[in-house]
């Protein structure tokens, strides 16, 4: 007869689980299904974004048409001008989830994204230092994802770009030329999402840290100067060429345009702000225990808070990609730092109540996935106003509040401008935003040229009290979401 063997009183169960937990992949396993399942069961809150809803209508255009756009299919103001879908491959995976599991599809993705990062951060983490402190630091990286944290492009870039930089600080801990299956990384990164440009940039200051750190520096710069060049090559491999890689200039070049959209604002430190609640440990840290680190990891790191302080949406670049810049100086330091050493030890029946738990939560967040999820944000969604003007005789050129764009578009309707401000640029942004802050001029200078025929527009746009004046135009929905305005009958 089989009997169960035991280990300091365990059972046979009990120590194959504390021999797992002794293991990197254990403990980063356990977080990401738990990171999986609490977005799962957020759901809807991954759907509060305007811009999902022409994510996923330019991936369904991608896929009906066997093409990348060279051109833009959707607005009337700019219809047939040039734009660069750069995110095309990730609208494509938003459209195809969209279309195979409903709201549960662009939710699955972003949840599955985001716990793959956060999975591989913590075990590179756990490379340097204790559970506790690794589940700290992956706890502030989530803090600092949250507020960017929706359904679009830029979660499915994440797992690459920790996989890309956690990959180029081994290599430069091995003394050794970054692997060339990264290329594949780089490659997949660039038709995702524009932030690639980022990652040859690492690439680069990484390169620059070996040739002026190495022993042999010649022989570094001949390592690492071959990898460089096949990295922009593979940034270079997408529908767009030259203007992918030269995209987040063109962005970054909109300065009027940047400071009106939220997510490009800087941070707003009149409230409390995860990235704030980060620099602030990490500042702790580093004086109370006084951490040395290498002059070009600092440089690296000073660049990445420079673009939090820029733009809020940078914060999450700080919380998934400094950890892993810093850990290979800090973590040892820190090991001596702190004695006795804290460590995650667990009893055998609190690691098997942990990990059932886990598991638990997994499968009742694909339970929910399958029963599906309701987009239900009214507030980026005026169905009823839209549907209302329809009735009343309204269509063809509309003048839109800017967050109902992505809706438009995703009902077949085109808009005057949607969250695609890279197309229309700062000039027309500028005018369109004079016109929707009650600018008579502009306002009768854009009905005019687009000769707008119908209009929907938050209740609190300034632009309403104009419309409502206008000769032959008519209220015909008004609803705490929007308000919609019919030309004639």
């Amino acid at each position: 007869m089989k009997t169960n063997t035991t280990w300091g009183g365990a059972t046979g169960t009990d120590s194959v689980l504390q021999q797992c937990a002794r293991q990197r992949w254990f403990w980063p396993a356990l977080y990401g299904i738990s990171v999986f399942s609490i977005l799962s069961f957020a759901g809807a809150r991954l759907l509060v974004d305007a811009d999902t809803l022409w994510h996923i209508a330019a991936g369904k255009w991608i896929l009906a048409n066997r093409a990348v756009p060279a051109t833009d299919p959707f607005s009337f103001s700019f219809h047939g001008a040039k734009w660069v879908p750069h995110e095309w491959l990730a609208e494509v995976i938003l459209a195809a989830s969209h279309a195979w599991l409903g709201w549960a599809g662009p939710v699955l993705v972003t949840a599955l994204a985001t716990a793959l990062a956060l999975t591989v951060q913590l075990r590179f983490l756990l490379r340097y230092i204790e559970p506790l402190h690794a589940f700290s630091a992956t706890l502030l990286t989530f803090l600092t994802l949250a507020q960017h944290l929706v359904a679009r492009p830029h979660a499915m870039a994440w797992p690459l770009m920790v996989i890309w930089t956690a990959q180029l600080v081994l290599a430069r801990e091995q003394n050794r030329r970054p692997s060339l299956w990264l290329l594949v990384v780089m490659l997949a990164w660039a038709n995702l999402h524009g932030s690639f440009l980022l990652g040859i940039g690492l690439a680069a200051a990484l390169a620059i840290e070996a040739i002026l750190t190495e022993k042999l520096p010649l022989r570094s710069a001949r390592e690492w100067a071959p990898f460089l060049a096949l990295t922009v090559v593979a940034g270079l491999l997408t529908p767009h060429g030259v203007d992918g890689l030269l995209f987040p200039f063109h962005v970054s070049g909109m300065s009027y345009t940047l400071s009106v959209i939220g997510e490009w604002k800087p941070p707003d430190f009149r409230l409390v702000q995860p990235v704030e609640l980060w620099l602030g440990i990490v500042l702790f840290g580093a004086l109370y225990f006084g951490f040395r680190l290498p002059a070009m990891r600092i440089v690296m790191c000073f660049g990445l808070v420079h673009l939090t302080l820029t733009a809020a949406r940078y914060a999450e670049l700080l919380g998934l990609l400094a950890p892993l810049l810093l850990m290979p100086s800090v973590g040892p330091q820190l090991r001596a730092a702190i004695r006795p050493e804290i460590k995650l030890q667990l009893s055998p029946p609190l690691l098997r109540t942990l990990t059932a738990l886990c598991v638990a939560l997994f499968m009742t967040s694909i339970v929910l996935l399958a029963k599906g999820i309701q987009h239900d944000h009214r507030r980026i969604q005026p169905r009823e106003a839209i549907n209302a003007a329809m009735a009343a005789g309204g269509g063809g050129p509309v003048f839109n509040s800017y967050n109902f764009g992505g809706y438009l578009i995703f009902s077949g309707i085109a808009p005057l401008i949607d969250g695609r401000a890279d197309l229309y640029g700062d000039d027309f942004v500028r005018r369109y935003m004079k016109a929707h802050s009650g600018d008579a001029k502009a306002l009768q200078d854009m009905f005019e040229e687009y000769r707008i025929r119908w209009a929907v527009l938050e209740p609190g746009s300034p632009a309403l009290k104009w419309i409502d004046g206008l000769p032959g135009w008519r209220k015909v929905h008004e609803d705490d979401v929007a308000v919609a305005y019919v030309l004639g009958r």
